[in-house]
């Protein structure tokens, strides 16, 4: 059996916080090393999904939302979350009651409003990376 495995050079971030880390350590900003980050290159940055109205209940059923956040082609989603706003003072009203990848590109959320007189917004957020190179593995 064959699997690939996509890789994103998430490192990169990393290196340059390391570097801003040991100057500010050592008391003198002046001497951090500036490292040159090329989003081309696999950055992990954040893709923003729809922002989802969900509805008031109706018919004895609570407002049901979606929404989906997907990473451009070419790059990997490499994390994500949903937010859920209430839509009054009410916040327990409200449930985040799932959110979780699919597909390998999309981050997907789906949120519940037991609130009768106001409706809420869900908004999905999904973490992408350039693939930088492919490797294949055979069992």
């Amino acid at each position: 059996m064959r699997k690939k495995i996509a890789v994103a050079a998430i490192s990169v971030a990393m290196l340059g916080m390391a570097g801003v880390g040991n100057a500010a350590s050592q008391g003198d900003a002046s001497t951090a090393r500036k490292v040159p980050i090329d989003p081309s290159i696999g950055v992990p940055h954040l893709v923003r999904g729809q922002v989802s109205t969900i509805p008031a209940p109706s018919g004895g059923y609570p407002g049901r939302a979606v929404s989906v956040a997907e990473c451009p082609d070419g790059e990997v989603l490499t994390g994500g979350g949903a937010n859920v706003t209430a839509g009054s003072s009410r916040a327990d009203l409200y449930q985040l009651t799932s959110s979780q990848p699919i597909s390998g590109q999309k981050w997907w959320a789906f949120a519940t409003n037991m609130d009768s007189g106001n409706s809420g917004t869900l908004h999905s957020y999904a973490i992408c990376a350039k693939v930088i190179s492919v490797h294949t593995f055979s069992n």
